[in-house]
């Protein structure tokens, strides 16, 4: 136990030493970690790389087409203009004086399908323009960019969520997944929208000539929903015969509801948002998309070799006890996801590569620890979540994504942004605490 215990405290401090000061990229550095470990622990190295080479084969199984097909999806919304279209009609939906909750809605909403650098980048160029007396530019970037970090980090099929499905064993019950993830991200978005309402009439930002454009996206019919609402009803969907009898002979549900076959009608109905020169143009899109979903399936793949490295070391068997032993296993499952991902997080940077570490490591200890139904497996993935989250500051990229595109200087950025992450990530462990002892 103390030789498991001393081999993942160096495994991980030189994940952290060579992302941080070495500038390595994080799936060299899983990879360096993966050896580490399994060198410390006594493995012959060819034992090593063949149990690294399965781990990573069986984690792009399971989610290589998903974030491949979502990845297009997502940069087809974009780059038609149907995000800020979205945009346009929730604001003109929730009415001017409710501006800041029109935001955080559809913040939450983009999230699910584009990266939240990226959808924060092409939204706030809609801020200047909503800005009034009952919304200042603060509060307004403040609301987006937290907002898409809820559900960035909580709710699949965005990368983070979906891989931490796959390594707990969960991706077959992703509808309940989305559902628990949803349904975690409510409070999570609410304590952002209070935070950035109260925390925004503070701030005053800078002008930069970015926050100075005003974007005057095309205009579509409510088609413009179809690609990301669709998807998410035909997985959701897919659950229910597990829960209503009378529904278990409706097999297309499940075919429909497959999340490979969901994403692909999501796509399809994003081509249909192409116009004019735009058909010249979307497969370089595609192709730009794909490369961006190759980087993320490399780092995703690279954090499943890590983690069955440290499954075949048996570390499960010898936590075993403890966890039976206890009757609060469940609970301290939780709590060290939560931790565990937390560190990693604020450690390096990325709430991605935090969220699929972090999962790999727990993966081993699910069965001993209790948690074997689905609900229980959605409800661990949305405490590591809530882990990734807190917090986002200088060495996170969206971290500087958001203080450029806003005009939101680096000090007020940790006062606010910073501390919103916080809360929101003690927000989703406060949830994922309720939900498993209801």
């Amino acid at each position: 136990m103390i030789q498991i215990a001393i081999a993942l405290a160096i495994a991980i401090t030189a994940l952290i030493a060579t992302s941080r000061y070495l500038k390595l990229h994080a799936f060299f550095g899983l990879l360096l970690a993966a050896l580490l470990f399994g060198l410390i622990m006594g493995k012959p190295v060819v034992e090593i790389f063949i149990t690294m080479q399965a781990g990573f084969g069986s984690l792009l199984q399971q989610i290589g087409l998903l974030v491949a097909i979502g990845s297009c999806l997502g940069m087809v919304m974009e780059k038609t203009g149907a995000m800020a279209t979205l945009g346009n009609k929730i604001v003109t939906a929730f009415g001017a004086s409710r501006t800041i909750l029109s935001i955080t809605v559809i913040g939450v909403l983009v999230g699910i399908p584009v990266f939240c650098d990226s959808g924060f980048i092409i939204l706030s160029r809609l801020l200047p323009a909503l800005a009034s007396s009952v919304a200042t530019p603060a509060q307004l970037s403040l609301a987006l960019s937290t907002s898409l970090y809820t559900s960035h980090t909580l709710i699949p099929p965005t990368p983070g969520p979906l891989a931490a499905a796959a390594n707990l064993g969960a991706t077959t019950h992703l509808g309940l997944v989305m559902l628990v993830g949803i349904a975690g991200s409510l409070p999570v978005a609410t304590v952002a929208f209070f935070l950035a309402r109260r925390l925004g009439l503070r701030l005053t930002l800078s002008t930069t000539s970015h926050s100075q454009v005003k974007a005057e996206p095309p205009s579509y019919s409510g088609i413009v929903f179809l690609p990301l609402i669709v998807p998410i009803v035909l997985i959701a969907a897919a659950s229910l015969p597990s829960f209503v009898p009378s529904l278990q002979s409706w097999k297309f549900l499940t075919v429909i509801g497959n999340p490979v076959v969901a994403l692909l009608i999501g796509l399809g109905f994003s081509c249909l948002l192409i116009r004019g020169k735009q058909s010249q143009e979307w497969p370089t899109w595609i192709a730009n998309a794909l490369k961006d979903a190759g980087i993320i399936l490399l780092i995703t793949g690279a954090g499943g070799a890590f983690g069955n490295v440290i499954k075949s070391s048996g570390l499960d068997v010898l936590l075993k006890e403890f966890f039976v032993s206890t009757q609060v296993a469940g609970l301290w499952l939780l709590f060290i996801a939560f931790a565990v991902a937390a560190i990693l997080k604020t450690a390096q940077g990325s709430s991605t590569s935090a969220i699929i570490i972090t999962s790999s490591l727990l993966a081993p200890l699910t069965v001993t620890s209790g948690f074997t139904s689905p609900l229980d497996l959605a409800t661990l993935i949305l405490a590591i979540g809530g882990g990734a989250m807190a917090v986002s500051h200088a060495n996170d990229s969206y971290f500087w994504v958001v203080t450029q595109f806003s005009g939101l200087d680096e000090r007020d950025a940790y006062k606010s942004y910073t501390l919103i992450t916080l809360a929101q990530g003690f927000t989703a462990l406060i949830m994922s605490v309720i939900i498993y002892l209801l």
